[in-house]
């Protein structure tokens, strides 16, 4: 049992980051994940077992991605659960693994990897049991674009955390990339932090593509200093199971944009659930989602626009939209405003819906069949998030990943 699990610490992590772990693992047994759910609607929610956790912490590392499959010369780094290659040797930005940036970075792990613990069981039990992961460094004044693949071995199971720090007046783009390799039931958990830095601006894009029956446990938790400003694109696509928490902290004059897009098929479950926690005067926040549920699928949103007291002269909106492609499938949405001060200004929406059938009448009207009618419904619904970027890259990711 993972209660049992900080007996093997010492032999596991011997001098790296343990008194962190420990840390780790006391909030994680601390603070257990909530049994009750805000809809009575349950067969929505993504059920992650004990013993698919207790897999995700121990870990069964990949043996079987061999150094020859992972040459892709369009990206700068390429990641696996037990390797790590640079592709590009640069100059202007810090490229490491965890571990040697725990020893040639101490001072900026210390003050910023060491310092996030996260507030969920299960982040608490990723930052626990990490193997390893990525530490980006982006110094002060410097302008970088970055691309990172991830190879998700599906017969493995491990726990990842990766850093960015862009420093103060930086100009960031990162495509992170998590892409299937092969087939299996493994269980991938990943935190990842993003600490933007004043003055900053920072574009995240995370595209999910993992093996159809894996399962996914993905926190990515930005926190945005006074003045800075970041874009998130997020695509999730891939597993079987998905649990995809997003939750930017934001301080004075901070700006956050997130557009979300998730297709699920066959008996897929997914769980986006996106917020924002701001505690700075003047915050903006802004979250779109959209998803399509195909087949027996199931589709949650979830989302919180959290404004604290002292967040006055802020905004948030959530919006939420999924389209039903089935009469077996399933949609769920549950957002909310959580404002504790009157000099605010928020809001949310959310619809579930088919297909007008009207829209289709009216396609194929113009010589299209019902399935290039609906093809051209879903593509428009989610296209949105290629026209907020003009990252050729990114866009052609997107298509390739969501298969319409």
């Amino acid at each position: 049992m993972i209660e049992k699990y900080l007996e093997t610490l010492n032999d596991r992590f011997k001098n790296f980051d343990i008194e962190y772990r420990k840390q780790a693992y006391i909030d994680y047994l601390k603070y257990p994940e909530p049994t009750y759910r805000e809809s009575p609607d349950k067969k929505t929610y993504v059920n992650i077992t004990d013993k698919e956790l207790e897999r995700m912490a121990y870990g069964e590392l990949s043996v079987s991605i061999k150094k020859e499959e992972k040459v892709n010369e369009d990206y700068d780094l390429i990641v696996t659960d037990s390797d790590f290659i640079i592709k590009k040797n640069r100059k202007d930005v810090y490229i490491s693994n965890m571990k040697d940036a725990f020893a040639q970075k101490k001072d900026l792990f210390e003050k910023y990897v060491d310092t996030e613990m996260g507030k969920y069981n299960r982040e608490y039990l990723i930052n626990f049991s990490y193997e390893n992961g990525y530490f980006i460094y982006v110094p002060d004044n410097t302008k970088a674009e970055l691309k990172i693949e991830s190879l998700q071995d599906s017969n493995a199971s491990f726990t990842f955390k990766n850093v960015i720090i862009a420093g103060k007046n930086s100009s960031v783009e990162i495509t992170d990339f998590y892409n299937k390799h092969n087939n299996g039931n493994g269980v991938h958990g990943r935190n990842i932090y993003i600490f933007c830095q004043e003055n900053s601006n920072i574009k995240y894009n995370y595209i999910q593509d993992e093996g159809s029956d894996t399962v996914n446990i993905t926190y990515v938790r930005p926190v945005l200093y006074d003045n800075a400003e970041i874009r998130i694109i997020d695509v999730n696509t891939g597993a079987k199971k998905v649990f995809y928490n997003h939750e930017s902290e934001m301080h004075d004059n901070t700006t956050m944009k997130s557009y979300g897009v998730n297709v699920s098929r066959n008996d897929q479950e997914m769980d986006i659930w996106d917020s924002s926690l701001q505690y700075g005067k003047y915050s903006n926040c802004n979250i779109n989602i959209k998803g399509v549920v195909f087949d027996r699928s199931s589709t949650m949103h979830r989302g919180n626009i959290d404004i604290e007291p002292e967040g006055i002269k802020s905004s948030g909106f959530y919006g939420s939209a999924i389209i039903l492609m089935s009469d077996s499938g399933k949609g769920n949405s549950k957002p909310a405003l959580l404002i504790k001060n009157n000099d605010t200004k928020s809001k949310h929406s959310s619809s579930i819906s088919s297909i007008d059938p009207e829209q289709i009448f009216y396609l194929r009207s113009r010589g299209l069949s019902e399935d290039e009618a609906k093809d051209m419904i879903i593509n428009g619904f989610l296209g949105y998030v290629e026209e907020i970027t003009d990252n050729e890259f990114l866009k052609k990711i997107i298509k390739d990943v969501l298969r319409l």
